[in-house]
């Protein structure tokens, strides 16, 4: 009798450890593609930049590219930008706020004119937008960012 209880004792130590590590790799698969599955919801968010003017006064208008599009949609509009758009807006303190959307970009250029349509300041930045909610799959909020200009 004894055999018997060792040989039972020996296939309990080996077995039972592995049907343990079996389970949990399956829950720990299950909770994965759970989580990864379910899909992303559509973007109700937008995100925004403020751009600030060292010396606002003679700005009249402003245009912001990312790539090769632009807001207002080229720089020839831009004499008659002051009310311009939503997506970029002459805010009372001055600065100028961007509506850049649910997927903002990594990097934009800004051009500064006066009344005349001349070029005032221009200036290129890489934009490190940090979220504040949601997640890398699906996105979501990023805190606003705030980009200084120099206008002489």
């Amino acid at each position: 009798m004894p055999v018997v209880s060792n040989t039972r004792r020996r296939v309990e130590l080996v077995l039972v450890p592995l049907v343990a590590a079996f389970c949990m790799a399956l829950i720990i698969g299950a909770i994965v593609l759970d989580r990864d599955g379910r899909p992303c919801s559509s973007p109700n968010w937008d995100n925004h930049l403020t751009l600030t003017l060292s010396d606002s006064s003679r700005a009249a208008s402003v245009t912001a590219c990312s790539g090769n599009e632009c807001v207002p949609m080229a720089p020839t509009f831009a004499k008659s930008a002051k009310g311009n758009t939503q997506l970029l807006a002459h805010q009372k303190d001055g600065s100028w706020l961007l509506n850049v959307g649910a997927q903002p970009p990594t990097a934009m250029s800004f051009k500064v004119f006066d009344q005349a349509g001349n070029v005032l300041a221009a200036k290129s930045t890489d934009l490190n937008w940090t979220r504040v909610s949601g997640n890398e799959r699906c996105g979501g909020r990023m805190a606003d960012i705030k980009v200084g200009l120099a206008v002489p």
